[in-house]
């Protein structure tokens, strides 16, 4: 296997191996040691996946385990549409730039692939963040401590919304069921989604505000009037670190593909955005927003048409289906 052959170049400690580009602890995953699952099991030790496929490289989520398992690691499989199939008359750059419209929100900033927007109103921030992608996953929050790991993105409280429920590692999230929308907590040490699949506002923090929106196998939104995330309150007159990530290609709340993600800074009053990495530097250049982008002005990056376009909004309260005819621009 490749973990074989990577062991052979990289020696790890007693009762580690080599799986998903470091040394990984076996006991850590129940395994008392080396020999165990040879010896015990008339298995062997190796790096595995959640669907019991074999390491070979890149992304993912592995760990060791004890396998018969001869198949090697494939991606997810992807969603019934995915973002390189979207239907290219119905998901037109017209149709992002409406369904996008930051009509109703004082301020704006253009992430790329997404676009974050937001008023602050009775001490709420009153936000929407619209992707332009089809509906793996969609989510928002508080970045956790400067320079943590991931980008800060391990420990990270966010709003996230899923297309299905009832998830599993192994089959992903069950599509039969509603979309949905809460507060989690991503793993300070894992990154994978079954670590930290149980919403935290099953506990009680107030979502009925949070909304889904889909134009269907194109576009997708959130929007959420809150003051806090996980009982992280915003700071509504300073700068806050945000992150979010899109998933466009598959059901298994996983990897959120190159681009799709990014850490940003935001002062909700004055307006002003600007992407974490460019914090400290001159913030004259296409990525930051002086906070003059405000009164409904679209800042989508997408060259404008007549278009229409019908859209799909859920909440934790109640799941509505809204048939809506949009304005030309």
């Amino acid at each position: 296997s490749q973990t074989a052959r990577n062991l052979e170049e990289i020696v790890c400690q007693a009762n580690s191996i080599y799986c998903w580009s470091r040394c990984m602890s076996i006991l850590e995953e129940g395994i008392p040691h080396e020999n165990y699952c040879q010896e015990e099991r008339n298995l062997r030790l190796d790096c595995v996946n959640p669907r019991n496929q074999t390491y070979t490289g890149g992304h993912g989520d592995y760990y060791p385990a004890c396998t018969a398992s001869a198949e090697n690691a494939t991606s997810y499989p992807k969603l019934p549409v995915y973002q390189e199939i979207r239907d290219p008359d119905i998901c037109t750059d017209a149709a992002y730039n409406d369904f996008a419209k930051t009509d109703g929100y004082a301020h704006s900033f253009d992430l790329g692939p997404s676009i974050f927007m937001w008023s602050v109103v009775d001490g709420e921030v009153n936000g929407r963040l619209v992707f332009d992608g089809v509906f793996g996953y969609l989510a928002i929050g508080h970045a956790s401590y400067a320079g943590g790991p991931h980008d800060s993105m391990n420990g990270a409280s966010i709003i996230m919304a899923l297309p299905g429920g009832d998830y599993s590692a192994v089959t992903g999230l069950d599509m039969s069921l509603e979309p949905n929308i809460n507060e989690y907590v991503i793993s300070h040490t894992a990154s994978a989604f079954r670590h930290w699949k149980e919403p935290v506002s099953a506990s009680g923090a107030n979502t009925s505000s949070y909304e889904i929106e889909v134009v269907e196998n194109c576009f997708t939104a959130i929007k959420f009037k809150t003051s806090e995330i996980n009982g992280i309150p915003f700071d509504l007159n300073g700068k806050n670190d945000l992150i979010w990530a899109g998933n466009n290609q598959d059901y298994y709340a996983g990897y959120h593909g190159y681009g799709n993600r990014g850490i940003f800074v935001v002062d909700f009053s004055s307006g002003e955005a600007y992407m974490k990495r460019d914090e400290g530097h001159n913030q004259d250049g296409d990525n930051q927003n002086d906070g003059n982008n405000q009164g409904g002005e679209n800042v989508a990056s997408k060259n404008t048409s007549d278009a229409s376009s019908m859209f799909s909004s859920w909440s934790t309260t109640s799941l509505l289906a809204i048939i809506c005819i949009s304005l030309c621009m």
